[in-house]
């Protein structure tokens, strides 16, 4: 196959990877509260994982946020798994921006704001390895939790956290 060719079929492919990335409005996730908390896919490498996290504002009011999503993993069950959740990295990797210091910002109705997840996926222990199935999340600490919705291709979350049972959350910011 010529190079115009290779190129012409990764177009292809990354279009319909896009398109099945993208959430329509039938199957967008309910917004009952005034917040929609969404996952949109996890990058993994060499047993490092890292899940993006946003928050929508579809209320009528803007968000004020500074600081960390309140975060519980949870089994298949629903059942909160033993898991530390750390501000920032706790020293599980280094990644670009995610121990920035929190900010104060304002999310306008319709808006959105973002976090992530970061993990290793690394397992040394006769024990099984934990699993996290769902999350329930909340912008602030003392706010209402709910679930988060996986919105990428791979339509569930999975936070395959082996032995190492912590997790580092990114303070809320805006893109």
């Amino acid at each position: 196959m010529r190079t115009g060719g290779r190129i012409l079929v990764m177009i292809a492919v990354l279009a319909g990877l896009a398109a099945g990335t993208t959430v329509s409005q039938a199957d967008e996730p309910s917004c009952e509260t005034g917040l929609r908390f969404t996952a949109n896919g996890t990058s993994a490498a060499m047993g490092l994982r890292l899940m993006s996290v946003e928050v929508t504002n579809c209320g009528s009011e803007p968000l004020e946020l500074n600081g960390y999503p309140q975060v519980k993993v949870l089994d298949a069950q629903h059942e909160q798994l033993d898991v530390a959740i750390l501000e920032g990295s706790g020293g599980i990797a280094a990644v670009d921006g995610f121990d920035a210091a929190p900010q104060p910002i304002t999310v306008p109705p319709g808006e959105s704001a973002k976090s992530a997840f970061l993990w290793r996926n690394t397992h040394a222990s006769e024990e099984p390895p934990l699993v996290g199935k769902h999350v329930d999340i909340a912008a602030v600490a003392g706010d209402t939790w709910q679930p988060l919705v996986p919105t990428s291709q791979q339509g569930s979350i999975s936070i395959d956290l082996g032995s190492t049972g912590r997790i580092g959350v990114q303070a809320w910011h805006r893109p």
